[in-house]
C-alpha cells in the first residue's frame, strides 16, 4: 500500500468500526427494489458488478465496467397468499384474522452512472403497506434519493486486490398513515391520519478483498451515519397550510453491517456455455444483536446462486428469511427483464409471520 493511500485506508476503516454503532431511531432506509437481488436472497455485499453495487457497497465502484442507467421500472407484491385462500375457501371471520400486504415500486427515475471509482444516482420510490389487525391500516409513502460515491484500489498486488469506498446520500420522504373509522366488530372510533415528512442524509463505507477473480469478501456498513429530520402533520391539508405538529424532531436510521462471501466457479466444460456461475453467502446485520428485541439470526442469513448462460440469460436461486427465493432474467440488449419469487418473514422468528412476493424489473441500463 502507497504512503499516501495509508491514512485514507485507516480513516475507512476507523470510521467503520465507530459510527457503525451510532444509536438509530426508527427511519426507515432507502433501498430500491431489485428482482435479481430478491431471487437471489436479498443485498449481497460481495456482489458489485453493475449499477446496482450503489445498494451494495460502495467498494464495489472501481471494479464495475461503466455501466449508465438511464430508467428501470422495478414492481414488487407481498401478501399471505396461503391466509387469503383460507379466506376464500373457509369464509375466515375477518375480525379473527391477522394478514399484511403491500406493494414497493422503485423508478421510473433511477439515473446515474457507475465506473472507473465513481458511482453517482437520482431515484425515485413509492410504497405502500396494509394491514389488518382488529382493524384497518393503510400507509403510503414516496421517496425521493440522490447519491454519489467513490473508491479506490487499496491494493493490487499479483492475484490480491483490495478496495475501499464510501457513498454520500440525501433523500426526502413524504408519507401518510390512513386508519378507517369502522372497526371489524362494528365500533366507530374516530378517523386517525397523519402526514409526515423525513429529510434526511446518510454515509455508507465499505471494504472488498478479491482474491484471482474467483474468491470475494466484502464488509459494508449501511447508514453508518444518516440522521433525519421528521415533521409530522395532522393530516394532508395541516401540511399544505403549513401548519406542523411541534417544530419537528431529530432520528436517524439504523445502521447495518454486512459481510458477505462470493466464490465463481471455474470449469472447461462450463466456460463453453456459461459465462458466469456463483455461489453467495451473507450475513446482513450483525448490529441486530444490540437491539432491545433482535432478530432471530437465522433471519439474517442469506443464500444465493447465479448461473448465466451466453451472456443473455440468467438464472437464479436463494434463501433470506429461512425461505426460498428464485427468479430469472433475460438481457434483450436494449433492456433487461428479470423476475422473481420469494418469500420474506415479517415477524421477528422463522414461520411467525411470512408472506410470499414476486417482483418484476425492467431495466434500461447501457
Amino acid at each position: 500500500m502507497s504512503r499516501n493511500m495509508r491514512p485514507l485506508f485507516f480513516t475507512v476503516l476507523f470510521a467503520l468500526i465507530r459510527v457503525c454503532f451510532l444509536p438509530g431511531e426508527t427511519v426507515a432506509p432507502f433501498v430500491m427494489p431489485s428482482a435479481r437481488f430478491s431471487a437471489l436472497g436479498g443485498v449481497h455485499t460481495a456482489l458489485g458488478d453493475d449499477f446496482y453495487s450503489l445498494f451494495t457497497n460502495p467498494a464495489s465502484f472501481v471494479g464495475v465496467e461503466d455501466q449508465f442507467s438511464v430508467s428501470e421500472l422495478t414492481i414488487s407484491m407481498y401478501g399471505p397468499v396461503f391466509e387469503i385462500l383460507d379466506l376464500a375457501a373457509d369464509k375466515k371471520n375477518l375480525s379473527n384474522m391477522e394478514l399484511s400486504a403491500g406493494v414497493d415500486v422503485g423508478g421510473p427515475l433511477s439515473l446515474g452512472w457507475v465506473g472507473r471509482g465513481l458511482g453517482i444516482g437520482i431515484f425515485n420510490r413509492l410504497t405502500g403497506n396494509f394491514a389488518i389487525n382488529s382493524g384497518v391500516t393503510f400507509d403510503i409513502a414516496g421517496d425521493v434519493f440522490i447519491t454519489g460515491g467513490y473508491s479506490v484500489r487499496m491494493i493490487e498486488k499479483e492475484e490480491h486486490i483490495f478496495d475501499a469506498g464510501f457513498l454520500g446520500k440525501g433523500f426526502f420522504r413524504a408519507a401518510m398513515l390512513l386508519q378507517p373509522a369502522l372497526q371489524f366488530d362494528g365500533s366507530m372510533f374516530d378517523n386517525q391520519q397523519y402526514f409526515k415528512t423525513i429529510l434526511g442524509i446518510g454515509l455508507d463505507l465499505g471494504v472488498k478483498y478479491n482474491y484471482a477473480g474467483i474468491f470475494t469478501a466484502a464488509l459494508a456498513c449501511f447508514d453508518a451515519f444518516s440522521p433525519a429530520l421528521v415533521t409530522t402533520y395532522a393530516s394532508y391539508d395541516d401540511f399544505k397550510n403549513k401548519n406542523p405538529l411541534g417544530s419537528g424532531t431529530y432520528g436517524s436510521i439504523d445502521p447495518r453491517l454486512g459481510l458477505g462471501f462470493s466464490y465463481r466457479i471455474r470449469a472447461p466444460f462450463l466456460d463453453r456455455y456459461v459465462s458466469n456461475f456463483l455461489i453467495l453467502a451473507d450475513y446482513r446485520n450483525f448490529l441486530n444483536f444490540f437491539d432491545i428485541i433482535p432478530r432471530n439470526p437465522v433471519l439474517n442469513i442469506s443464500l444465493g446462486a447465479e448461473i448465466v448462460v451466453l451472456e443473455k440469460f440468467s438464472l437464479r436461486f436463494g434463501i433470506a428469511d429461512a425461505l426460498p427465493a428464485a427468479g430469472f432474467g433475460i438481457d434483450l440488449s436494449f433492456m433487461k427483464l428479470d423476475c422473481s419469487i420469494y418469500g420474506k418473514e415479517l415477524g421477528l422468528d422463522p414461520g411467525i409471520q411470512p408472506v410470499y412476493a414476486i417482483d418484476l424489473g425492467l431495466l434500461f441500463r447501457y
